[in-house]
């Protein structure tokens, strides 16, 4: 396997770890240790905010079980609404425009 697909993938790897880590922040590691087998508040707490600190796949499987929705954000970074795979930003702006008066000035 040469460098650059090497590269490449771990590339990937990263961007998946920092989506996984706002989704983490979104849903807020008190409800993730509430709904999830990963019962440690502050094992979620770490996930959020320390960077040098690795996530697990554990980590990655209990949200995905609790919160498929977001399987897809975290997996590739893509959202499917039509599907029910959506990402913090989208279900954001989802909710903002379903307020009274979104979108006029």
């Amino acid at each position: 396997m040469s460098s650059r697909c090497v590269a490449s993938i771990l590339r990937s790897f990263r961007n998946m770890e920092d989506r996984l880590r706002e989704v983490v922040r979104y849903i807020g590691p008190s409800t993730l240790a509430d709904r999830t087998g990963i019962k440690n508040r502050r094992r979620w707490q770490t996930v959020a905010t320390e960077l040098k600190t690795k996530t697990r796949v554990e980590d990655l499987y209990e949200l995905l079980k609790a919160y498929p929705e977001y399987e897809l954000y975290i997996m590739h970074g893509d959202v499917d609404p039509g599907r029910g795979q959506i990402s913090p930003s989208y279900n954001d702006v989802d909710k903002k425009l379903a307020e009274p008066k979104a979108g006029s000035r």
